[in-house]
C-alpha cells in the first residue's frame, strides 16, 4: 500500500538502443515518426515552428513533432473545449487523474493505457519513482498518465534591487508590516518604477505563509483538526487576498497585475529595470542578474528572507502536470520509443541542448548559458515547448547549479542563494488533501462549480477594489448550496488520513 506522505527514488536511467539519426527505433517502427503535441508554456508564447533547436531534435531523434502551445494561465480553460470535442492531439499535457476533468476523460476512454509501453521502454518507467506510478493507477490497476516530476520544495523568492535600496537608504524588511512600509519608501524614492510586482496569485504562496497558511490547499479547520477545509474557506488566505487588494489600491502592487496574462511579465520588469521588487521562482536568480546587467551594469539583486515568525515555504505535491497519450494515436510504440530516447541516448540534448548555443564547456565541464547569452532562436521560448519529462534525480542538482553560477560569472553568489533556499524551506506548509483520494462530486462537476460560483470573486478581488469580504463569503455559500457541501463531506469521509504530508526523497 502506498503511503501518500512518502515517495522513494530508485535507479532512474536505463539504456535502450535507438538509432536516432536514421529514425529507426528498436522495437518500434522504421522511418520518420510524426505526432501532434499540445502543452502549456510558462514563458512568453513566442514559439515559432521549425526553429533550429526543433530541427536538431527532430534530426537526432528521427521524429517530426507538430507542437501547439497555450499560455499556462489560459490552458485549463481552453483545454476543456478540446477534451469535449474529442479531437485530442496525440500527446496532450494535463493535470492527471488527481483532477476531476482529466479523470473523467481518462475513464471515458480518451487516453491510452500505457503499462505495456512502460515495460517495453524501461527508461520511461525508471524516470518516475514506483510509488508515484502506484498513486496514478486507476481502480483497475491501469496507468494512463506520464507525470512531470518536480522537487517538492519550490520557494518563490521575494527579490529586490539592492543597488536601488542602498542608494535610497532603504533597509530590507523583516515582517509584513515592514514590507508594506518599505513599499511606501520605494514608491516615494523611485516614482517612475513599479514598487512591487508578481505574475499571478501562485507567486504569493510564500507571502501566504507570513499569514500562517499554505496557499491553494486544504487544511484542518481551526476548530476541528479532523475536518479539512479548502483554501477559499480559510480566513488567513482570504486575509492575504484583501491585503494584496489594499496594496494594489495604494499603487504599491503593479497596476499591470491581472491585466497581462503572461505569468513571467513581472520578472521581465525586474530584469528590464522597471520594477524594484518582484516575486519569482527561486531558481531564476542567475537569469535575473545576468539580464539586468545587460541594461544596468551596476544592477544588483538580493532576496528578502521569509517575512515573520510563521513564514516559510509552501511545499507542493511532487507531480506538476504531465501528459496523456491519445487513445487514437496511430503509433504509440513510436512515441514511447522517442520518449525513451530522450532519457537515454538523447539525454544530453534534452538536458543541455546544443553546444555554443545553449551551453558552453569550461575546463571540461558543461555550463548552461542564460537566455541573454543565447541566440534568440535558442532561448527558453523556443526550447520549452519541446520539453517532455526528466528523471527525478535531476530535479535538485546543487553541484550543477554551482557550476552554472560560476559559468554566469556570479559564482560568489551561489552560497547566498542556497542559504536563502534553506531559510525559506526550514518551515514548510502543505496541502493536506490527498490528491489520490477522489471525491465523486468533485470529479464530476467540481471545476464547473468553482467556475460558476467562485472564480469571478477569486480572480477579481485583488484588482477590483469594490469586492468585499461579504461578497467573498456569499460566493462560498453559493458554492456550498450548488454542490460544494457534497464535496466537503466526501473529501472528509473518504480521506481517512488527514495528517500533515511529508514528501521525502529517501
Amino acid at each position: 500500500m502506498v503511503n501518500r506522505r512518502q515517495f522513494l527514488t530508485g535507479a532512474l536511467l536505463a539504456t535502450v538502443s535507438i538509432s536516432a539519426c536514421s529514425g529507426k527505433q528498436e522495437g518500434g517502427s522504421s522511418g520518420r515518426f510524426s505526432f501532434t503535441y499540445l502543452r502549456p508554456t510558462w514563458g512568453p508564447a513566442t514559439y515559432t515552428k521549425n526553429g533550429p533547436f526543433e530541427k536538431e531534435l527532430e534530426r537526432r531523434a528521427g521524429v517530426s513533432i507538430d507542437v501547439q502551445i497555450i499560455p499556462v494561465i489560459d490552458y485549463d480553460t481552453k483545454v476543456n473545449t478540446i477534451l469535449a470535442s474529442g479531437d485530442i492531439p496525440d500527446v496532450i499535457w494535463g493535470s492527471g487523474p488527481t483532477s476531476g476533468t482529466w479523470r473523467s476523460a481518462q475513464d471515458e476512454g480518451a487516453f491510452l493505457p500505457i503499462d505495456d509501453y512502460l515495460d517495453k521502454y524501461p527508461a520511461v518507467r525508471k524516470a518516475v519513482p514506483d510509488s508515484i506510478w502506484k498513486m496514478l493507477r486507476d481502480d483497475k490497476g491501469d496507468t494512463y498518465f506520464v507525470p512531470n516530476l518536480i522537487w517538492p520544495q519550490v520557494p518563490f523568492f521575494l527579490y529586490y534591487r539592492k543597488d536601488l535600496f542602498d542608494k535610497a537608504g532603504i533597509a530590507e524588511p523583516a515582517s509584513l508590516e515592514e514590507f508594506q512600509a518599505t513599499l511606501e519608501q520605494v514608491k516615494k524614492a523611485y516614482p517612475k518604477m513599479v514598487p512591487f510586482t508578481m505574475g499571478y496569485e501562485w507567486h504569493a504562496k510564500e507571502i501566504a505563509t507570513s499569514f500562517g497558511t499554505g496557499m491553494f490547499g486544504w487544511e484542518p479547520a481551526p476548530d476541528d483538526p479532523d475536518t479539512l477545509a479548502p483554501w477559499f474557506m480559510k480566513e488567513k488566505e482570504i486575509d492575504l487576498y484583501f491585503w494584496l487588494q489594499d496594496l494594489h489600491k495604494k499603487g504599491l502592487l503593479d497596476p499591470d497585475y491581472g491585466v497581462s496574462k503572461e505569468p513571467n511579465f513581472s520578472t521581465a520588469k525586474l530584469k528590464a529595470d522597471k520594477a524594484v521588487m518582484a516575486i519569482e521562482h527561486w531558481g531564476a536568480y542567475t537569469s535575473i542578474v545576468t539580464e539586468l546587467r545587460t541594461i544596468r551594469s551596476d544592477g544588483a539583486v538580493s532576496v528578502v528572507s521569509p517575512l515573520g515568525e510563521t513564514a516559510g515555504s509552501r511545499a507542493v505535491f511532487p507531480v506538476d502536470r504531465g501528459f496523456y497519450v491519445s487513445a487514437k494515436i496511430k503509433d504509440p510504440d513510436g512515441f514511447f520509443a522517442f520518449l525513451n530516447w530522450t532519457l537515454t541516448e538523447g539525454s544530453e540534448l534534452r538536458r543541455w541542448g546544443v553546444e555554443g548555443k545553449t551551453y558552453k564547456v569550461e575546463n571540461g565541464t558543461k555550463v548552461s548559458l542564460q537566455d541573454a547569452e543565447r541566440p534568440k532562436s535558442y532561448q527558453g521560448p523556443q526550447i520549452e515547448p519541446l520539453g517532455f519529462i526528466g528523471p527525478f534525480s535531476e530535479k535538485l542538482d546543487w553541484d550543477g547549479m554551482r557550476t552554472n553560477f560560476e559559468g554566469a560569472g556570479i559564482g560568489k553568489d551561489f552560497d547566498y542563494i542556497k542559504g536563502k533556499f534553506d531559510d525559506y524551506t526550514r518551515q514548510e506548509y502543505f496541502d493536506y488533501r490527498d490528491p489520490t483520494v477522489v471525491s465523486p462530486t468533485d470529479a464530476k462537476k467540481g471545476t464547473q462549480l468553482f467556475e460558476d460560483n467562485l472564480q469571478k470573486v477569486a480572480q477579481s478581488t485583488i484588482v477590483n477594489h469594490k469586492v468585499t469580504r461579504a461578497e467573498w463569503a456569499a460566493a462560498v455559500e453559493k458554492w456550498k448550496r450548488a454542490g460544494g457541501n457534497a464535496i466537503l463531506e466526501e473529501v472528509n469521509s473518504l480521506q481517512k488520513d488527514k495528517s500533515k504530508p511529508e514528501y521525502t526523497t529517501g
